[in-house]
């Protein structure tokens, strides 16, 4: 048996190291990736926590039904309240990412027996109104909103996440007041804030951009935030208020829990309503 032919054996070329530097870029790049990827997935998993029909007490202080249709052929449900005056101040009530218009029926209600009326709406996928929410949606319905109040004497009132759309309405149309409930300064002040040390707020730097938006306004602004915040940190609130730089005040309070000063401050709506029938915007 014949012995197999071996050809030239070429030299195995050595296998160079991966230069330190080379390795810290690396190890950067998968941090960013999954940095990003986390910040995605916290976006698109709690932001929003709809109550839908019939979760909800939909007999107590509920006012006219009112359906308005955004652009993209959605359905959104609300409640007007109106006060005695014909010729009050209408306040739009954006409210936040839990639950649904029957929390806020009493409030909308108590702002009606202050002389303001009250288009107190839900969001897509709340209550009774179609759809899905979503961060750019919001936009959507926060528009619909307005034009169907026809009004060029509103109020734009922002309960926490609601804060950021009713600011965007305010920068896009005017207003005759802001008021800002519970709410934070951008979505990236937020993001840092609830997530340190992790920089979550550098994957979002142009989203839901509250105090530039109200800066941009022009629009007199009123800031509501409790000490005792358990969501949103006072902290946000007070810088919140301390960098706007348009008319403004702000009513702060020891009160416990998210957006509790509606319910559990005497002062509430005193407060507002002076605020809002002694506001006056350069643009309305």
């Amino acid at each position: 048996m014949g012995s197999l032919p071996i050809g030239p054996i070429r030299p195995i070329r050595p296998i160079h190291p991966i230069h330190p530097m080379q390795r810290a870029l690396i190890f950067i790049a998968i941090l960013l990736v999954a940095l990003v990827a986390f910040a995605q997935f916290l976006r698109r998993t709690s932001m929003f926590f709809p109550e839908r029909y019939p979760l909800g007490n939909w007999d107590a202080q509920r006012g006219e039904d009112v359906w308005i249709t955004t652009r993209d052929k959605v359905r959104l449900h609300g409640w007007l309240y109106r006060a005695a005056d014909p010729h009050a101040p209408l306040l739009l009530f954006f409210h936040g990412n839990a639950g649904n218009i029957t929390e806020r029926a009493p409030i909308a209600s108590g702002f009606a027996q202050h002389g303001i009326s009250v288009l107190l709406f839900d969001w897509r996928g709340y209550g009774r109104s179609e759809g899905e929410p979503s961060e750019s949606a919001l936009f959507d319905d926060a528009e619909a909103v307005y034009q169907y109040a026809k009004s060029s004497d509103v109020v734009l009132y922002g309960e926490s996440l609601g804060g950021p759309y009713a600011a965007s309405i305010a920068k896009k149309h005017g207003a005759r007041a802001l008021i800002l409930d519970s709410t934070f300064p951008s979505l990236a002040a937020l993001g840092n804030t609830l997530y340190w040390p992790l920089p979550i707020g550098a994957t979002a730097p142009f989203a839901l951009r509250t105090r530039a938006w109200a800066n941009e306004s022009h629009v007199p602004t009123l800031v509501l935030h409790s000490r005792n915040d358990d969501v949103i940190p006072f902290r946000l609130g007070k810088t919140l208020f301390d960098e706007l730089q348009v008319p403004k005040q702000m009513l702060t309070s020891d009160v416990r829990g998210h957006c509790a000063i509606s319910f559990d401050d005497p002062r509430y709506f005193d407060t507002v309503a002076r605020f809002v029938k002694s506001a006056h915007s350069p643009r309305t």
